[in-house]
């Protein structure tokens, strides 16, 4: 997740941001040459005073990193291991059976993540130019 954004559009209940994408410069603090990303929300729950045009470092909760990436990761491979030990067959039916509860656990995770909405970031600060 990219660290640094500019809040684009301020709303009473909606902070609008576009990423900062500075991996070509390192180590340049220049938030000038930074390229902008696509647009996305923001909660603010410190109730930071900001404004458009403001440079914020933004987090995502640990408790959602956490839960994505055991609904992302975990899932697919505990279908896996449901393939093989629901179905009890032997070579390549095995391997079939596995690798096809592997991808039917991958599907299920690309599709409740597509139309669900995604947790909001959070502003974690205002940084200087």
């Amino acid at each position: 997740m990219r660290d640094r954004a500019q809040i684009v559009a301020v709303e009473e209940n909606d902070i609008k941001v576009v990423p900062l994408i500075s991996d070509v410069c390192i180590n340049c603090e220049k938030s000038s040459c930074a390229k902008r990303g696509k647009a996305f929300s923001v909660s603010n729950p410190k109730k930071f005073p900001v404004k458009n045009g403001d440079v914020v470092k933004i987090t995502s909760p640990l408790l959602h990193q956490i839960l994505q990436a055991l609904f992302a990761l975990a899932f697919p491979v505990l279908c896996a291991i449901a393939g093989y030990l629901l179905f009890p067959v032997s070579g390549g039916a095995m391997a079939a059976a596995v690798a096809g509860c592997f991808v039917a656990g991958a599907a299920v995770v690309f599709v409740v993540t597509h139309f669900l909405p995604p947790f909001k970031s959070e502003i974690a600060g205002i940084l200087p130019f």
